[in-house]
């Protein structure tokens, strides 16, 4: 049986993929979606072993199943989900799933107002995100004020790198995905498994904030987010081979 993990980015598409391939007949993804599993940062869990892994999330599993997921975004946070991960399934499939990270910092931000989690205005969350870092008293399994920390995504890749070949980690562009549908097939037979039409799944939209992404972000502020991540995207696009213009042109746009 396959393996695949959903490792992350948090508030990049990473639920949406999830529904797209758990509805592919050949997968079966870990349920329930939320909370999800992060069996591999859980010690209690993770102390059941690999066979209590499996009986949990993939115990009744249809005969067409070839592949086995599970999405849990803390994971790309985490060197040691990524030593668990490679010590139960060394050639297990690892996708990540990126999103322009300006907009995914917006995105986190009013994702931890509407549940309650933070109490700042935009911009001072912002700007009091470097002290809140270093502040250990949250009960979640990363620190949930990591708004623009979170974007700087090969700083997390390289993790992985180090523990998987990179033939074995996908990085897919959220934005790119709802583009062209059709690059599901090409993900598909990434994963081993059969193309097929266009997944319903893909049509919706799903875990998505009530509030406009760019609602109580100045231009000024917008603008300074561009900048500050303009370095960690070159550093991506040449992991890539290519140059990212779907978050570049909506940055000049600015």
């Amino acid at each position: 049986m396959k393996q695949l993990f959903i490792v992350g980015a948090q508030r990049s598409g990473s639920t949406y993929l999830y529904r797209v391939l758990d509805e592919h007949p050949e997968i079966f993804m870990a349920k329930p979606i939320r909370p999800e599993p992060k069996f591999f940062l859980n010690e209690e869990l993770y102390l059941g072993g690999k066979s209590y892994y499996e009986n949990k999330y993939f115990s009744k599993l249809s005969r067409d199943v070839t592949c086995c997921g599970e999405k849990s975004t803390s994971y790309i946070e985490s060197e040691l989900a990524a030593v668990r991960l490679k010590e139960y399934y060394p050639e297990a499939k690892i996708l990540v799933i990126l999103r322009d990270p300006v907009q995914r910092a917006l995105s986190n931000y009013y994702f931890s107002v509407e549940n309650g989690i933070e109490n700042l205005p935009l911009e001072q969350a912002l700007l009091a995100e470097e002290q809140r870092l270093n502040d250990s008293s949250y009960s979640s399994s990363v620190n949930p004020y990591a708004y623009k920390r979170r974007g700087h995504y090969m700083n997390y890749l390289k993790v992985y790198f180090r523990h998987f070949p990179r033939e074995q980690v996908k990085i897919l562009i959220l934005e790119e995905l709802l583009e062209d549908k059709g690059r599901f097939n090409a993900l598909f037979k990434w994963l081993g498994v059969s193309e097929v039409s266009t997944p319903k799944s893909s049509r919706e939209v799903v875990n998505s904030s009530n509030r406009p992404i760019e609602q109580g972000a100045s231009i000024r502020l917008l603008r300074s987010l561009v900048s500050y991540y303009e370095e960690s995207v070159k550093e991506l696009e040449v992991e890539l081979g290519r140059r990212l213009h779907i978050w570049r042109d909506q940055w000049e746009r600015l």
